[in-house]
């Protein structure tokens, strides 16, 4: 979703358990959405969706693994 996650932003699970929280988050101008890095529940598995409450609003977001756009370096 729209809206980009800054530190200190609480990570909930669909259920509404605070399952983690944003370290540092920004826009990607090449993915064009906002990322962010965070410390989550072990428990939550990659590809997992969660919630990210921005400023009061819930915001979609998916557990991917790093790096989040493809190296073209061989």
């Amino acid at each position: 979703d729209r809206g980009i996650p800054r530190a200190e932003m609480k990570i909930m699970t669909e259920g509404g358990q605070v399952a983690g929280v944003v370290t540092s988050g920004t826009f990607s101008p090449t993915l064009k959405k906002g990322i962010a890095l965070a410390l989550v529940d072990p428990k939550l598995k990659i590809g997992a969706e969660v919630l990210i409450d921005i400023r009061g609003k819930l915001t979609s977001a998916i557990i991917s693994k790093a790096p989040l756009v493809p190296s073209h370096v061989r």
